[in-house]
């Protein structure tokens, strides 16, 4: 499961290249919340895998605010296809490399706590 933080650049790790079929693809990350069946689109080039060991794992730097700025918090079922397009948004007809579960969480706020000094009186 991957969990992802509003307000945060944060990095994910995938294991995509056990499934492809392409020598260098781009990989089509599709977002769809479960409760509002809104769906997140994204491409993220082959030359953006940071992994260090790339026949292993794929590791990505998902920026939220680009990617989620106005995307509501919970869970989403995520799906990454893999296709030689730098641009195509649609997953029809691509080869699937990995699906799961992504749980996207609001940035954390404090509350302000007040105190006061209660005063009382007593009528006798």
């Amino acid at each position: 499961m991957i969990r992802l933080t509003k307000g945060q650049t944060q990095n994910i790790i995938l294991t995509l290249t056990e499934k492809q079929l392409l020598t260098n693809p781009n990989y089509l990350f599709v977002f769809t919340n479960r409760s509002a069946n809104t769906e997140v689109k994204f491409v993220r080039l082959n030359n953006t895998d940071i992994s260090q060991y790339k026949d292993r794992y794929n590791e990505f730097s998902i920026v939220t605010n680009t990617n989620f700025s106005t995307a509501l918090n919970g869970q989403y079922d995520y799906d990454i296809y893999e296709q030689t397009s730098t641009s195509n948004l649609n997953p029809a007809g691509l080869n699937l490399l990995e699906s799961g579960i992504m749980e996207l969480v609001g940035t954390p706020f404090n509350f302000t706590e007040y105190t006061t000094t209660d005063t009382y009186k007593i009528r006798q």
